[in-house]
């Protein structure tokens, strides 16, 4: 009796944590996006079109996706023992320069510092920025900075629908 209920109890754990693919919503979002689930996890969005993710550097030309050794700062580049987090990501003073972050009324949000060594939001250093072109971006949390090389920009926080503009301070 023991032995019978031992094998029904195995054979009922086993079909029980069997592993699931994506819901076919979520594979959607993946096929409208050009992302993939590693390339989420390096910043591109799920939730933008593919032609935003490519524009933003996420998706090169042939459809492949960014590798972050090239377009992306991740931890793994300061292994080394050195400070070169934006090197390989096009700032080199493109973009250099203090902003403020602005909301729809007015009001002030936060202060950016953009430097060759790093981006920096209120003084938190920026891990995962993009430089693609004439546009710089990063995230902070759902919160995405976009900053054109005129100086000026916006962002939006896609959980509480909050958005605005970036200005250059003097």
């Amino acid at each position: 009796m023991k032995k019978r209920v031992l094998a029904i109890l195995v054979v009922g754990l086993v079909s029980a944590t069997t592993a699931c693919a994506i819901s076919p919503a979520q594979r959607a979002k993946y096929e409208r996006s050009g992302c993939t689930q590693v390339s989420e996890l390096q910043g591109c969005d799920l939730n933008k079109s593919y032609e935003w993710n490519e524009r933003h550097g996420f998706i090169n030309n042939d459809g492949e996706q960014q590798s972050h050794y090239g377009k992306h700062h991740h931890r793994d580049n300061q292994q080394n023992g050195y400070n070169d987090n934006h090197s390989d990501a096009g700032i080199n003073g493109k973009f250099a320069g203090n902003y403020v972050v602005k909301f729809d009324n007015g009001e002030r949000g936060a202060d950016i510092h953009i430097e060759d060594s790093g981006v920096y939001l209120n003084g938190k250093e920026m891990r995962d920025v993009n430089a693609y072109n004439d546009t710089l971006t990063f995230r902070d949390g759902y919160a995405t900075y976009t900053i054109r090389d005129n100086h000026r920009g916006t962002w939006k926080d896609e959980d509480s629908g909050n958005h605005g503009n970036i200005y250059a301070s003097r």
